[in-house]
């Protein structure tokens, strides 16, 4: 590993658990046990780590979607698996951290939403349509529309106004989410299978 994965590595997860506000130069210092003369060698700044951290995260969804895509016998396994590998990434993310993205680092909220409408908008319409020939997503349910909730949906679960992070817990939001989403598209027989590979 070289010392600029070292260096987004160690504060990717330092952001994660404090926040992006939390966390300091002198903190992703310490806790690499480097100077920051070393650290300003790579990056100009902390946002300049957030941005690597977040396109190093969303190059890892790149895969595990591409691998889900070939490796998955239906559109319903997909979805399942997928979700299950988004919920495993954000186990060890403080929801302080998306509401500093979004409240204080217009820049970097930018840069996830671009990855959002690149991966999810278009990974999700495209497996819609592929229960759609499977028999498993009703004819009438529209790709789009319907990848946009659940982008959405994603997004809310992370809301502290209405999901305060002190009385719920988000990766169970995110689960309640997904099967009610699940429930609302699929036909009886999508509902079979969808029942089948979940338990």
């Amino acid at each position: 590993m070289t010392v600029k994965q070292k260096i987004i590595n160690k504060s990717d997860n330092l952001f994660r658990t404090y926040g992006l506000r939390g966390v300091t130069m002198d903190n992703i210092s310490n806790e690499l046990g480097m100077s920051k003369k070393t650290i300003y060698k790579y990056f100009q700044d902390k946002e300049s780590i957030a941005t690597e951290s977040i396109n190093f995260y969303f190059s890892g969804i790149i895969t595990e979607i591409s691998r889900l895509k070939n490796t998955c016998k239906n559109s319903i396994e997909f979805s399942i698996k997928l979700s299950k590998f988004f919920r495993s990434t954000i186990n060890d993310i403080n929801p302080l951290y998306v509401k500093d993205v979004k409240k204080y680092y217009p820049t970097l909220d930018n840069i996830i939403k671009e990855y959002k409408n690149k991966i999810f908008l278009k990974g999700i319409a495209e497996n819609i349509q592929r229960g759609k020939k499977e028999g498993f997503i009703r004819e009438e349910v529209n790709e789009i529309i319907l990848s946009k909730l659940r982008i959405e949906e994603m997004e809310i679960a992370f809301d502290q106004d209405l999901f305060p992070y002190q009385n719920y817990d988000f990766r169970k939001v995110q689960l309640e989410f997904f099967d009610h989403f699940m429930r609302g598209i699929l036909t009886e027989k999508g509902l079979e299978e969808y029942i089948k590979l979940k338990s």
